[in-house]
């Protein structure tokens, strides 16, 4: 892992902050990239990823879920719904557009002059994952017309579904290139951090990205159960995570946590927690202090998708197509899963799982059982935004006000460069699969 400790801890550097940063030349031509090999761009580009959906998107998600709450600065008033194209900047321009789209598309270049079949499977899986979270966060984005340089310096903004059929079209690329039984005179190994090369994993995540997708649709067409549920039959074998090892290359939420004490455990998971009797409310519930909590620490892996979360898409899937019965075992597995993740004895597991509350049997599972669980469970992870936006559950309070935005602002660099293309919108405009 040397070879890449330095650009990692760089890009590290560069994500973590919720402060508007910019990087590097805002005038160099994509066009023209700098011949650098996949192998020094992919670490980077995880790197990017990881501190991205681990820090700031997991941070924003979580105040508006209420898994986290604003004490203090910039979080007390987001806390109270100010939320303003400001407070993304890093987030959507420095790190979603120029760290990782960006380098992607750099390795798709050099991996498609190259035939390097592998790496552009993994780069276009990563890039389906980013592409979806524009699409479900911001419900349209640039992205056709986008990443040009100066060839376009306001790029038009692609609609949902737009965005959503090059999701499903990179996946299927994706799966293309991973499925080859020669991966290229370059195979990625140990600079892919999170899987190491393994394109059979690589192609599971490419599934559970599809099956999260098609998982939004069914809202609006209920095959779509089936169809994610199909996919996650060759799913996920093993979490994709990003490895930390702390000190100066440590976890997005530690670092955060480090130089500002600003958040504190949400007041909704904490009702939940109390109300199931659940023992991870003393690992959850800690002060946001790294000097003293135990659960929030600088080695803790970044999880980007994980078997918990595949096991409660499938008691949903499950639950929609066949009934209660037939979600009930994949509901007591995410259950299990997660706590086993998070220490919790077996036995202790036993009886949480003993409570009427929490298990009520095979027959009177419902829908909010499997996503309240799956809420606990999903801790600092933007999916419960998007959970609680398709199923309403858990039921929230709004912290201020009479509504709990459902979506995240307009980037202010959009709003001041490229105003003429950025849809009209609100916080509390639904996106388009939540019309």
């Amino acid at each position: 892992m040397k070879p890449y400790i330095l650009l990692i801890l760089l890009a590290g550097s560069l994500v973590t902050s919720s402060c508007k940063k910019y990087f590097g030349d805002i005038n160099t031509n994509p066009n023209s990239p700098e011949v650098v090999e996949p192998k020094v761009l992919l670490p980077g580009i995880e790197a990017a990823i990881s501190y991205s959906m681990g820090g700031d998107a997991a941070r924003f998600s979580g105040i508006l879920t209420q898994q986290i709450e604003g004490v203090s600065r910039q979080w007390a008033v987001l806390q109270k719904y100010k939320f303003v194209g400001s407070d993304v900047e890093t987030l959507y321009e420095t790190n979603l557009y120029t760290r990782i789209l960006m380098g992607i598309k750099s390795v798709k270049t050099i991996s498609t002059e190259k035939r390097y079949h592998y790496y552009n499977g993994i780069a276009k899986s990563l890039e389906a994952y980013t592409v979806l979270f524009l699409a479900d966060f911001w419900d349209s984005a640039p992205y056709s017309d986008a990443l040009q340089g100066l060839k376009k310096l306001q790029p038009k903004y692609d609609s949902q579904a737009q965005l959503y059929a090059t999701v499903f079209d990179l996946l299927a690329q994706a799966k293309d290139d991973l499925g080859q039984t020669d991966g290229g005179a370059k195979v990625p190994g140990s600079d892919d951090l999170m899987f190491g090369g393994d394109v059979n994993k690589w192609i599971g995540f490419a599934n559970f990205v599809e099956a999260r997708a098609n998982l939004r649709l069914a809202l609006s067409d209920a095959s779509k159960y089936q169809t994610a549920l199909d996919l996650l039959g060759n799913g996920l074998t093993a979490d994709l995570a990003f490895p930390y090892s702390g000190g100066a290359f440590s976890n997005p939420m530690y670092q955060f946590l480090q130089d500002w004490q600003d958040i504190s455990l949400g007041t909704r998971i904490s009702e939940l927690l109390t109300t199931y009797n659940d023992p991870r409310d003393s690992v959850y519930n800690q002060p946001f202090d790294v000097s003293v909590n135990t659960y929030i620490t600088g080695d803790k892996s970044h999880v980007i998708a994980s078997l918990i979360e595949q096991s409660f898409i499938m008691a949903e899937c499950k639950f929609k197509i066949s009934g209660p019965a037939a979600a009930h075992a994949d509901y007591i597995n995410g259950i299990t899963l997660a706590m086993q993740r998070d220490g919790i004895a077996s036995t202790d597991v036993t009886t949480y799982l003993a409570q009427n509350a929490v298990d009520p049997g095979a027959g009177s599972l419902t829908l909010e059982h499997i996503i309240n669980q799956k809420y606990i469970a999903l801790l600092f992870e933007h999916e419960t935004f998007t959970d609680w936006r398709r199923t309403g559950f858990p039921t929230l309070v709004p912290n201020n006000g009479s509504q709990v935005p459902v979506r995240f602002p307009a980037a202010q660099s959009e709003l001041n460069l490229n105003s003429a293309n950025v849809p009209a919108s609100t916080i509390y405009k639904p996106v388009t699969w939540d019309m």
